[in-house]
């Protein structure tokens, strides 16, 4: 049996796939372990692994399962001898995929060419600058050049082609290519022994890497000879990457580390840099892209609008959460060569902004989202930050390194955003914890010296120290009397919860209740009323309150659990039950300048399951002795209907007019989840006195 790992950031780490009677195959991650890992990590010549992965870590593979309920020991020569289902035996589907990160230490004798073909060879590539040029990152520029018996080798050219060279660029994730018109500085300077293992490289230009054009392989032994030239090429990068863009963190003032932009297409929640939910812009607003009709010559179009490369993998199903609003693109037929979506032939579900109404009666619903998975530059942004002291590699004091020194991080203002940051950085998915005064795990010795403070991240950056920050004029870090300096951490995590609201049961239940004050006494002690409520000569009277409905969607892929501890939760005696979550959603009234005009004031929730998407089960409630077990389960959602306690804005001192209506949920992000993005609701609201109107409700 062979095993080859796929869509790893190095050699040593990616997606199992095993090959059987003459297919490659992927494992389910069913009862899988650190034993399996560990077999599957020696069959391909490392010492053990030091990790195992599951729920397609690495993405969704292709092609059959071929293996489920893989059951080890540990010292099995082959994961075939391992117990197990049998060939394609399963009940999984590919974003179960099994993964390992194997430690980078060879088993001695071992040989990695026995086991890595030829096109695995293609997968590692890169371009080197002429001798006497400095490298820099992203390197745009040079010799390409790929990695081969443990020495980086030349290709053998008879001449550039854009074709060709826009597939070496798409790989390496700059969307084009352009040819090195003054080869004199390659060609004068090049070595009189070049090592070439590659010739005559042939790409029609819609390929997604060089292992999908024609190639020939140079004589093993001859690798010096070449009948025409080394191939060179430029690279053009992509806005994110353009030099002028691509800054190093610094001063907060007039900072950025890209361009402003307009931006049509978009990728949402993925955990790594190039990688997420398919979203485009349509009539101002974001929708999705049905998977119906999405391919690799798709996802390449999709990738170079981006700013990207080609494309890695074409992603169906959802894999990145469900979204929301419209799905504007469907059945789409790309030829691989356009330079947008839109030129693509593809057909529309939804028609109109909202466009809620249309996805209802088709095929195509927001459970058949199209993602992708991007090839990008790299930078080694990961070699410029890490995590030490923690009790396993995902959690730990964060120490970064500027102008060749490591140094800690302040943890004074240190918010989850930051640390969704440093996560992305190294690679490690998504921020579960953001740790302040971190004198618990133990940093680097001699590492004390505070490099950065003042941090404010957006949480989409691609790295720590291009985060808006103090720069070289550091802020003092901590109080003067502290006795331990606060350094910050990080726990972080491979799957996150998103939540998302339910917009049209949101616009539809919008209403006006007058409300006398005898039946207000609850509500007044939870401080849901306006402060005038307090003048009033309780019970005679009523107070004007804005009803509506909200549903709160777990559409991540991990459940959403309290930011208190079960013994902070704290008992309402009006409703009966424990309330988790201090804050949870907040509702605003804003006039047309977003200056606030009213509020609503529901001091606590409590969380569980109301409904679930079929074929979930619900699995909290809040109303079990004790508080029960809160939270809102993947695919579930949490309901607070109009009429229950709290569930309004009090606008008995509004004027009537035009004014803006805002819900947040998780609103002071107190949990962490993987897109901050989408947890505002934002209605136009007309109010005259007596009656109100909303539209154009969007997030």
């Amino acid at each position: 049996i062979q095993v080859r790992l796929r869509e790893g950031k190095e050699a040593s780490e990616g997606r199992v796939e095993v090959f059987h009677n003459g297919e490659w195959g992927t494992i389910c991650d069913d009862d899988w372990s650190l034993a399996a890992a560990h077999v599957v990590c020696r069959m391909i010549g490392y010492d053990g692994a030091w990790e195992y992965l599951h729920s397609g870590k690495f993405g969704p593979g292709e092609g059959n399962i071929l293996m489920d309920n893989v059951d080890c020991i540990g010292d099995e020569s082959d994961i075939s001898r391992c117990q197990f289902n049998g060939w394609g035996n399963h009940d999984c589907s590919h974003h179960e995929d099994a993964g390992v990160k194997c430690n980078k230490r060879r088993l001695p004798g071992f040989h990695p060419d026995s086991q890595v073909n030829v096109i695995d060879g293609l997968d590692f590539l890169r371009l080197k600058p002429p001798r006497g040029q400095r490298k820099r990152l992203p390197q745009l520029h040079g010799y390409v050049e790929f990695y081969h018996k443990n020495k980086w080798r030349k290709v053998c050219s008879t001449g550039w082609d854009k074709n060709t060279a826009s597939v070496i660029c798409g790989q390496l994730g700059f969307p084009s290519a352009e040819e090195i018109t003054n080869k004199m500085q390659y060609l004068s300077k090049a070595r009189r022994k070049l090592h070439y293992w590659l010739s005559n490289i042939t790409c029609i230009g819609t390929e997604s890497k060089v292992s999908h054009c024609n190639f020939q392989m140079v004589d093993t032994h001859t690798y010096n000879s070449c009948p025409g030239e080394p191939l060179i090429t430029r690279c053009v990068p992509g806005f994110k990457y353009a030099r002028g863009n691509f800054k190093k963190g610094g001063k907060r003032k007039g900072r950025k580390h890209h361009a402003t932009r307009q931006e049509t297409i978009r990728l949402k929640v993925g955990s790594a840099e190039g990688e997420g939910r398919l979203e485009v812009m349509r009539s101002g607003r974001w929708g999705t892209v049905c998977h119906r009709g999405w391919n690799l010559w798709a996802a390449n179009v999709a990738c170079r609008e981006l700013g990207f490369g080609t494309a890695k993998r074409e992603i169906i199903n959802s894999y990145f959460g469900a979204g929301h609003g419209p799905i504007w693109l469907t059945d789409l037929n790309c030829f691989g060569n356009e330079t947008q979506l839109s030129d693509c032939r593809h057909g529309y579900i939804s028609t109109h902004a909202e466009g809620y109404d249309e996805l209802e009666e088709s095929e195509c619903t927001h459970e058949h989202d199209a993602g992708v998975a991007c090839h990008v530059p790299q930078f080694n942004a990961n070699q410029r930050i890490r995590l030490v002291g923690g009790r396993n590699p995902m959690e730990g004091r964060v120490e970064v390194k500027i102008r060749r020194k490591w140094g800690a991080v302040c943890s004074d203002n240190w918010t989850i955003k930051d640390a969704m940051v440093v996560c992305r950085q190294l690679g490690l998915g998504f921020a579960l914890h953001a740790l302040k005064d971190v004198y618990f795990f133990p940093g680097t010795e001699n590492v004390t010296n505070i490099l950065m403070t003042g941090i404010q991240c957006r949480g989409d950056e691609l790295a720590l120290q291009f985060c808006p920050n103090d720069g070289n004029t550091l802020s003092q870090c901590g109080s003067p009397g502290r006795t331990f300096t606060p350094f910050a951490g990080v726990i972080c995590t491979e799957l996150s919860p998103d939540l998302m609201q339910d917009i049209p049961l949101l616009q539809q239940s919008l209403h006006l209740d007058d409300r006398p004050l005898h039946n207000l006494y609850c509500a007044s002690e939870e401080g849901c009323l306006a402060p005038s409520a307090e003048k009033m000569d309780w019970p005679y009277g009523s107070r004007r309150l804005l009803r509506f409905s909200t549903r709160v969607w777990n559409r991540g892929r991990a459940d959403f659990r309290p930011a208190k501890s079960q013994d902070q939760w704290i008992w309402h005696q009006c409703h009966g039950h424990y309330h988790s979550m201090s804050e949870f959603t907040h509702y605003d009234i804003l006039d047309l300048n977003f200056t606030r005009v009213a509020q609503g004031h529901k001091a606590s929730f409590c969380l569980e399951d109301s409904e679930c998407s079929p074929g979930v089960s619900p699995r909290f409630d809040c109303d079990q002795p004790g508080g029960g077990v809160q939270g809102i389960a993947v695919g579930c959602a949490d309901n607070y209907q109009y009429n229950i306690d709290c569930q309004w804005i009090d606008i008995t001192d509004v004027s009537p007019g035009n004014y803006l209506i805002r819900i947040r949920v998780n609103p002071g992000s107190l949990v962490a989840e993987s897109d901050f993005g989408n947890n505002e609701v934002i209605c136009n609201l007309q109010y005259d006195g007596s009656r109100v109107w909303t539209w154009n409700c969007h997030i």
